[in-house]
């Protein structure tokens, strides 16, 4: 730590406190994120320790350094100001195509990465997409992340992860076969939030949750999501058919068709169905020219109180990461 001037305080999270602070010996701004360890919060911090120190993206956050003491730890990451909660809080901020093209595609891009090395993040959210004062996406928050074994279709992983608002419906019925594609799902509910400026599924509880997944997306089926009746607690509720469906194209709101059908190959119910990041790239919508020189021109202003996510974290990755 000696290596380090501390500036001021700029984040308090469950686990500790966030500083930005100066490294001496090249003037640079970093965070240092400073968490007492305890039982309840161990597994969580040596998972997002194990990720952050295996993650070498120019889309991740970048871990520069590491303190240990026998209760705490520290950890120092570049310093970033904005996250994505800010930018879709901001009512001035450009409304068109372009914009959404420009910050969208470095979260694809990010995300790719992340899967391609076998690790699903599992709690995607506008908190967690950092934004620099350039406009350069950082994804962040490992805390819940874990590696995917992909040749082990029948593997198990915990089901009760994900913020609610993005939470994948497999997960809200018991899961616990998932791939993925949940973080799919996470990042189509936030391009459409990017686009309503509001969470498109916003339940105050799991079953609140569900109902308003269930307006929009209709009810289980056959045709909306085949794989239903594998789910665990998919016999615990009985809905109702749900003819009156607000679907996909009222509940987005944009009038480009191109857009609207981007959403919906990440907002599925049934996960077979929801495309992988490398496919999300080549989507037409995507593939259109964008003049990112005048999107660069837009500078991200701060419109919530939180700074940085509320945790950051090597450790060698053991069977529980």
């Amino acid at each position: 730590m000696d290596r380090y001037e501390i500036v001021r305080p700029v984040g308090q999270g469950a686990y500790g406190i966030v500083l930005q602070a100066k490294r001496k010996e090249d003037g640079r701004t970093v965070a240092i994120k400073k968490m007492t360890v305890t039982s309840r919060n161990q597994l969580q911090i040596l998972r997002e320790l194990c990720a952050l120190r295996n993650l070498h993206h120019p889309k991740v956050l970048n871990l520069l350094d590491v303190f240990c003491s026998r209760d705490s730890l520290s950890l120092v990451t570049e310093f970033v100001t904005f996250n994505l909660s800010d930018i879709i809080a901001d009512s001035q901020r450009p409304q068109d195509d372009r914009f959404l093209r420009f910050f969208f595609r470095q979260i694809l891009e990010g995300i790719k990465y992340i899967h391609s090395v076998d690790i699903m993040h599992r709690d995607m959210k506008p908190e967690n997409i950092l934004i620099t004062s350039r406009n350069a996406v950082k994804i962040a928050d490992f805390g819940q992340a874990c590696l995917y074994y992909r040749d082990e279709k029948d593997r198990e992983y915990e089901e009760n992860v994900a913020t609610r608002h993005y939470r994948a419906p497999e997960l809200l019925f018991g899961c616990r076969t998932y791939t993925p594609s949940v973080d799919i799902w996470a990042v189509g509910c936030i391009l459409a939030e990017l686009i309503n400026s509001s969470a498109i599924f916003s339940g105050n509880s799991d079953l609140e949750q569900i109902t308003r997944i269930f307006s929009i997306m209709g009810t289980p089926s056959e045709q909306t999501w085949p794989s239903w009746h594998t789910m665990p607690d998919a016999g615990k509720l009985i809905f109702e058919n749900n003819a009156d469906m607000e679907g996909l194209d009222k509940a987005v709101h944009t009038s480009n068709p191109t857009l609207l059908d981007l959403v919906k190959c990440q907002i599925s119910l049934e996960s077979s169905w929801r495309w992988e990041a490398a496919q999300l790239l080549s989507h037409p919508f995507m593939e259109e020219s964008s003049q990112e020189e005048a999107v660069l021109q837009y500078q991200p202003r701060k419109c919530r109180s939180n700074i940085m996510p509320r945790r950051l974290p090597r450790l060698r990755i053991g069977p529980h990461f």
